[in-house]
């Protein structure tokens, strides 16, 4: 049974593209940004259950990391308004059953993780959800 780890999180990445308030959407971890609001999308765990039913179960967790660039307090407002919408629209969008197609079978959104993260010169108003998804194969 192949996984689709890579469908999976190339589909994330589609989706996460069609929100119009994203300004980049990435599937590996980029180095420098192009615009802000900005998304990574990362894998960060996976587990598997063969045999224990009719079906096989792998389980992989993807965490879609959202930048703002921070400059002090006086973007502070705009970072939190601006993450606030996209960690909604992220929650809202992976919320609705077979979002992904093919891709998996269900995806299960988490809620997300606040920081603030320095990346080169640069300081980061960063918010990170979880995406757990699930993968069936039928076992024959």
């Amino acid at each position: 049974m192949p996984t689709d780890f890579a469908t999976i999180r190339s589909a994330i990445v589609a989706k996460i593209t069609t929100i119009d308030d994203v300004a980049e959407c990435y599937g590996y971890d980029k180095s420098t940004l192009e615009g802000y609001p900005a998304v990574i999308v990362v894998p960060s765990d996976n587990e598997a259950d063969y045999g224990s039913s009719t079906n096989d179960k792998v389980v992989f967790v993807f965490k879609a990391r959202i930048y703002y660039l921070f400059k002090g307090e006086v973007e502070a407002e705009a970072a939190e308004l601006a993450l606030d919408m996209i960690v909604d629209q992220i929650l809202s969008m992976f919320r609705e059953r077979n979002i992904l197609g093919s891709a998996c079978d269900w995806i299960e959104p988490a809620p997300s993780v606040w920081e603030y993260e320095a990346r080169g010169e640069a300081v980061y108003r960063t918010a990170e959800v979880s995406l757990k998804c699930v993968k069936y194969s039928t076992i024959t």
